[in-house]
């Protein structure tokens, strides 16, 4: 008997629905975010180890990268939280259907677009 398996699968080419886009973002996040606290934590224990430590840190945001950095851990958040409340309410019994989960998941991805877009504002400008 021939199995008619894929040999190679090209995930390329394979369209996820909304669903599965802001569930995979949600886990993504939550890795990001670990990483990121470790420069947020650092950043808060210089910062009140002393004035010229403050000081220091104060300076090293005027930078680019730390700007990035910034918009980025906050960025990757927002959206966290934006994806955790909605798993929250699914996990209440809500927007289990498969119309009212693919929106859910839509205005989640567009409100972490959003978030993203006013957070840039707010750090850049």
């Amino acid at each position: 008997m021939k199995k008619q398996r894929p040999v190679n699968l090209d995930l390329t080419t394979i369209s996820m629905p909304a669903t599965a886009k802001a569930s995979i973002f949600h886990r993504v996040t939550g890795v990001a975010l670990f990483f990121a606290l470790t420069f947020v934590i650092w950043a808060w224990s210089e910062s009140l180890s002393s004035a010229e430590g403050f000081e220091f840190v104060k300076g090293l945001f005027s930078g680019f990268i730390a700007k990035f950095i910034a918009w980025g851990t906050i960025s990757v958040l927002a959206y966290h939280l934006i994806g955790g409340i909605r798993h929250i309410i699914m996990d209440m019994g809500h927007w289990e259907e498969l119309e009212s989960g693919n929106f859910s998941a839509k205005v989640a991805l567009a409100l972490g677009v959003v978030a993203a877009i006013l957070a840039g504002v707010w750090i850049w400008f």
